[in-house]
C-alpha cells in the first residue's frame, strides 16, 4: 500500500517509532484491519487509542535537553525515521500539503501558493514602494503610515532564537528584509534577506496548532484572530477591515460602496464571495483546480492537458472557461478606456479650478468626480469586480469633470472604442495569458511577442481586424521564465498607424 500512496508519512509519521520501531507497512497492519492480508471494502481503523495522527513531534523536534534547547521546525520523516530540517514553516506544510516530500502527490496546496502573488515577489513590490513613496522615513515611521508588514509579511515578526520563538516589533521587521541608509529609508532601498522573508505564509491565514479554523495572524500583535467568514479573513488586507485608511478595498467594493453621488450596486445579484471565484475546486481528480484547492487564487486555471477551468462555470454552467476569458478581457478593456478618459478629465477640472477657485459647486463636484475615479481604480481588479459600479463610477467622474470645464450638464458618455493594448492577464502567469487590445476601425492588425533580445517568439495575430475589443491567449509552456514583450501594430485604411508595447512576466 505505501509503494502506492504512502499515507503514513503524512497521516501519523510517528507511529514507526512505536512499538520499538516499525516499517510503514508495519504500521499500516498495525492500524488497519486486513483480510488475508489485503485491504477490503470491510476495512476499518484499529487501535485507534494509539494512533498518533499529526501530533506535536511530527513538526517540531523536540531535544533530549528540552529545558535547556528549544524543539526546532522539523519534519518527521517516516521512511528514514529520523527529522529533515525545514526552513520555514511553509516549507514543512508543503511536505504534505505540497509535492516537497512526494513530487507525484495530488495535494498541490504549496506549489499552488509558490506559483501566486502571497507566494512569492511580494518583498520585491514592497522594496519599490519603500524606495518610490517612504524615502527619509525610518521603517518605525513608515509602518505607523503604511503598515506593509502587516499584509505583505505578517509573521516576519515571530523570529527564532535559541530559546524560542520571539517577537519582535513591525518596524524591526521592516528592518530586516529592507536596507536603510542611517536607518532610514532612502531611494535606493532594496531587499535584503530573500531567503528568510515568509511573504504570506500559509501560518498568515492559518493558524497551525488550529488549522482548520479561519484564522488571521495580526503582526501588530503577535496573535491570531478568529475569522467569522473566508471573506472576512481576505478583506483583512484586501479591504479595510484592519486597515481603515487603505487603497487596496476590493472587499468593500464588492459591497458596491463607496461612490458618491452614485447609486450603490452589485453584480450578479451579489452571490459570489472571494472565494467563490478565487478559491473554486472542480469535483474531477487529476485537475489542478482541484489539486491546487484555490490556493493559485486564479479565476483561470491551467490543468494538466492544457485546458482551462474557470471558476465562472460553478454559476454559469453553460459558459466556457474560453468565453468566460473572453468576457472578463471585455471588462477590463472597457474599463482601462473609461479610467484613462476619466483621469484626463479629472486632470483638466482641477486644473480650471485653479482660476476658479470660488465656484462651490464645481469644487464639490470636483470632490465627488475624484472620489469616484479613485474608488474604482482602488477596486485593483481593473474593472472586474462588480463592474457595473465601476462603470457608473468612471462615468460619473468623466460626466461631472467635463461639466466643470464646459459648464454643459449632461448624461454619462459613451466611450468610443480606440486603438488601444491592455495589460495581460494574469500577470505574472504560468503559462497562458490573456492579452486585450482595441481597433477603432477597420485595421490591419498584427501581436506579436518577444524575449529579452527582441526576437520575436511567437506571431500571435496577423489579420485584418474591424473595428471592436479582442483578446488573444499566449502559451509560454515551451518557453522559459522570465520577462517578456507583446507589441501591437494596426494600420487602418486611412493611414493612420498604432503601435504599442507592454511587457509581461512569466513564472514557472
Amino acid at each position: 500500500m505505501v509503494q502506492d500512496e504512502d499515507c503514513v508519512a503524512c497521516h501519523g509519521p510517528v507511529a514507526v517509532a512505536m512499538n520499538g520501531g516499525m516499517t510503514e507497512s508495519q504500521v499500516m497492519g498495525t492500524f488497519f484491519t486486513t483480510t488475508n492480508g489485503l485491504y477490503t471494502g470491510s476495512t476499518v481503523a484499529k487501535d485507534s487509542l494509539n494512533w498518533p495522527n499529526v501530533n506535536c513531534v511530527t513538526c517540531h523536534n523536540v531535544p533530549s535537553d528540552h529545558f535547556v534547547s528549544m524543539p526546532t521546525l522539523s519534519v518527521f520523516n517516516s521512511q528514514t525515521a529520523k527529522y529533515d530540517s525545514a526552513q520555514s514553516s511553509s516549507v514543512l506544510c508543503g511536505q504534505c500539503h505540497g509535492s516537497l516530500h512526494f513530487p507525484d502527490t495530488d495535494h498541490r496546496i504549496y506549489d499552488a501558493w509558490k506559483m501566486s502573488k502571497h507566494g512569492h515577489g511580494g518583498q520585491f513590490d514592497v522594496a519599490g514602494e519603500l524606495s518610490a513613496n517612504d524615502t527619509g522615513e525610518t521603517p518605525d515611521q513608515v509602518v505607523q503610515d503604511e503598515d506593509c508588514i502587516g499584509c505583505h509579511a505578517p509573521t516576519s515578526v515571530v523570529v527564532n532564537t535559541s530559546i524560542g520563538p520571539s517577537l519582535i516589533t513591525e518596524g524591526q521587521a521592516l528592518s530586516n528584509f529592507f536596507t536603510t541608509t542611517g536607518g532610514k529609508i532612502t531611494s535606493s532601498t532594496v531587499s535584503q534577506d530573500t531567503v528568510d522573508y515568509p511573504n504570506v505564509a500559509c501560518t498568515a491565514c492559518h493558524d497551525p496548532h488550529n488549522p482548520r479554523a479561519l484564522s488571521y495572524f495580526n503582526s501588530s500583535t503577535g496573535q491570531y484572530q478568529g475569522m467569522s467568514s473566508p471573506d472576512s479573513l481576505c478583506g483583512q488586507c484586501h479591504g479595510n477591515l484592519r486597515f481603515p485608511g487603505t487603497d487596496h478595498i476590493s472587499y468593500n467594493f464588492l459591497k458596491g460602496e463607496g461612490g458618491i453621488g452614485v447609486q450603490s450596486q452589485v453584480d450578479m445579484n451579489g452571490q459570489p464571495t472571494c472565494i467563490d471565484c478565487h478559491m473554486h475546486k472542480s469535483d474531477t481528480d487529476g485537475l489542478n483546480s482541484i489539486m491546487y484547492e484555490g490556493h493559485s487564487w486564479q479565476v483561470f486555471v491551467k490543468e494538466p492537458d492544457g485546458s482551462v477551468t474557470a471558476s465562472c462555470t460553478t454559476c454559469h454552467p453553460t459558459m466556457s472557461a474560453d468565453s468566460a476569458m473572453a468576457i472578463v478581457a471585455s471588462w477590463k478593456a472597457q474599463f482601462t478606456q473609461l479610467d484613462s478618459t476619466a483621469e484626463a478629465d479629472v486632470a483638466a477640472a482641477n486644473a480650471f479650478m485653479t482660476s476658479h477657485p470660488d465656484d462651490s459647486l464645481k469644487a464639490t463636484y470636483l470632490a465627488e468626480a475624484t472620489q469616484n475615479m479613485t474608488v474604482a481604480e482602488d477596486d485593483e481588479s481593473g474593472g472586474v469586480h462588480n463592474h457595473g459600479y465601476s462603470v457608473a463610477l468612471l462615468n460619473d467622474a468623466i460626466a461631472k469633470s467635463q461639466y466643470i470645464v464646459t459648464g454643459i450638464k449632461q448624461t454619462p458618455p459613451e466611450v468610443a472604442v480606440k486603438f488601444g493594448l491592455m495589460q495581460n492577464y494574469p500577470d505574472p502567469f504560468n503559462p497562458t495569458t490573456t492579452i486585450g487590445y482595441s481597433i477603432a476601425r477597420s485595421a490591419d492588425v498584427t501581436v506579436a511577442v518577444y524575449n529579452v533580445l527582441g526576437q520575436k517568439v511567437a506571431k500571435l495575430v496577423d489579420e485584418r481586424k474591424s473595428a471592436g475589443e479582442y483578446s488573444v491567449t499566449f502559451d509560454g509552456s515551451s518557453f522559459a521564465s522570465g520577462v517578456y514583450f507583446y507589441s501591437i501594430r494596426a494600420r487602418a485604411s486611412d493611414g493612420e498607424l498604432f503601435q504599442s508595447v507592454k511587457k509581461m512576466l512569466m513564472i514557472k
